[in-house]
């Protein structure tokens, strides 16, 4: 078999710059599985029907990649193929020639070093397929030194190496290949290069209306204290709010998670289409819990009850308690928060200010944005406790997306209230 590897010229790089490439994505695996009983150099059946999987759910799940590489073998003997083998497939698939990686027998430390050197990886996403006792020599070469060996019998893994920085090691997600194959992903039809549709996982998942209830709580009782304090605080916002703070409130006029970017650091339709509808099935339960809540309350909107508030938003005719917005900002932002811990004081200060704009401008009481809140956030921790939402969660299609914001350096972002 002709050796091939059109875009990896490795005796010419020690000539180039030591300045680092950054790989987009790089997923590491064993080759398929073998036989050793019949004496061949062959995948065996299961292992030819595992490649094949993987020729399918590598594209559909983690996106088309860019090249292929694979663990060099012997020309003559065609010992080692079952790592050219297992690529086929996807080669296939993409429609990718297969680079067999000269050196990697006697060296997969330096191929994996001359990976990161490589400018025709920068931006790249890579699949290499190795031989198991090389692979953690060739991780460490391409800057994650940690790898455990890999036991003789074990061919579920699959590795996901990104880099946050072209300086820094890579960040490391584990799969169970057996895992991925029985996930949405693989058994979409979506063309290579398009990252799979994700299940609507939120759409089976049902809340626990009564104790969402309990924790909203009720409005104040007319002319009570709370109720007098309630309209006193719209009387003097409504005195009070200037020409740019009635602007950032028409912002968050429409419930549309775009308005999470600037918290995130990146446009969510364009850099996480997936995660962007994948959240929508689980917030139309905290609107569903907040509609049927509000037709229990029953509560008048201010500029209806009170003709002396003036709204500087649209009026509208639903009924007040709960804030609907409330509560939508408030449980998007739970929900971002548990997928982004690190984003967490610049999410819920949108999550905040999703809700207090409709005070600011006369469209709900102070108490209907605070029953909102409570709303929101007990609903999204029943989601997330949910195993719908772990599902959700830890599909690959949603952690490849999530892990494109963990690049993004949150200390140059801009403030997100000013």
């Amino acid at each position: 078999m002709r050796r091939i590897f059109p875009w990896l010229a490795l005796a010419s790089l020690t000539l180039q710059s030591p300045a680092l490439a950054t790989p987009a994505q790089v997923i590491l695996l064993r080759h398929a599985d073998k036989d050793s009983g019949r004496g061949d150099y062959n995948l065996s059946p299961k292992g030819f029907e595992r490649s094949i999987r993987l020729g399918h759910s590598i594209p559909a799940c983690f996106g088309a990649p860019t090249h292929i590489g694979v663990f060099e073998l012997n020309p003559a003997s065609s010992k080692n193929a079952r790592s050219y083998q297992t690529a086929v497939p996807l080669a296939v698939a993409t429609g990718l020639n297969i680079a067999i990686m000269p050196g990697s027998q006697t060296n997969s430390l330096s191929v994996g070093q001359q990976v990161l050197h490589a400018k025709s990886f920068d931006g790249a996403k890579a699949v290499f397929i190795w031989e198991h006792r090389k692979l953690p020599e060739l991780a460490k070469g391409l800057g994650w030194g940690a790898m455990e060996p890999i036991a003789p019998n074990d061919y579920d893994q699959l590795l996901v190496l990104t880099w946050p920085s072209a300086e820094g090691p890579p960040q490391v997600q584990r799969f169970s290949q057996d895992e991925l194959f029985r996930q949405p992903c693989s058994h979409s039809k979506a063309a290579p290069g398009l990252t799979a549709e994700i299940e609507p996982a939120g759409e089976s998942l049902q809340l626990d209306l009564a104790a969402l209830r309990a924790t909203t709580g009720k409005p104040p009782q007319p002319g009570g204290a709370k109720a007098v304090a309630d309209v006193a605080i719209l009387q003097w916002l409504q005195r009070h709010r200037s020409p740019q703070l009635i602007a950032n409130s028409w912002l968050l006029l429409d419930r549309n998670l775009s308005n999470f970017d600037l918290a995130l650091g990146v446009d969510m339709a364009k850099t996480t289409p997936q995660l962007l509808r994948g959240l929508a099935p689980f917030l139309a339960l905290v609107d569903g819990a907040k509609d049927t809540i509000k037709e229990t309350i029953r509560r008048p909107r201010p500029y209806i009850a009170d003709p002396g508030i003036h709204p500087c938003l649209p009026k509208e005719s639903g009924w007040s308690f709960p804030s609907g917005h409330s509560a939508f900002y408030r449980a998007a932002a739970e929900l971002l928060v548990d997928l982004l811990p690190e984003r967490r004081e610049r999410l819920l200060a949108v999550g905040l200010t999703g809700g207090s704009s409709r005070t600011l401008c006369g469209v709900h009481y102070p108490s209907d944005v605070e029953a909102g809140q409570r709303l929101g956030e007990a609903a999204a921790q029943q989601i997330i406790a949910s195993d719908q939402w772990r599902r959700f969660k830890l599909s690959p299609a949603i952690q490849v997306e999530l892990q494109k914001i963990h690049a993004v350096n949150q200390g140059i972002l801009p403030l997100v209230i000013n």
